[in-house]
């Protein structure tokens, strides 16, 4: 994997994530807390999976494209 085609991943990915945290911001004062609890959940495993599936070897590879907040 070229250090350019990672980066863009990376960015992609990490944009991902925060617009991940943003929606459940967004939906905590529209859900029971039963409901919010589980969209919690299924968001919780999507940002495990971008994390240890894509970000964590972009890092491994090319450690200076760690995020700061990995730091």
């Amino acid at each position: 994997m070229s250090r350019e085609a990672a980066k863009i991943v990376l960015d992609a990915v990490l944009r991902h994530a925060a617009e991940q945290d943003t929606a459940l911001i967004e939906i905590q004062a529209k859900c029971s807390p039963e409901e919010f609890k589980r969209y919690k959940q299924m968001i919780g495993k999507s940002m495990g999976a971008i994390f240890l599936e894509i970000v964590h070897p972009i890092v491994a590879q090319y450690p200076d494209l760690k995020p700061p907040q990995m730091k």
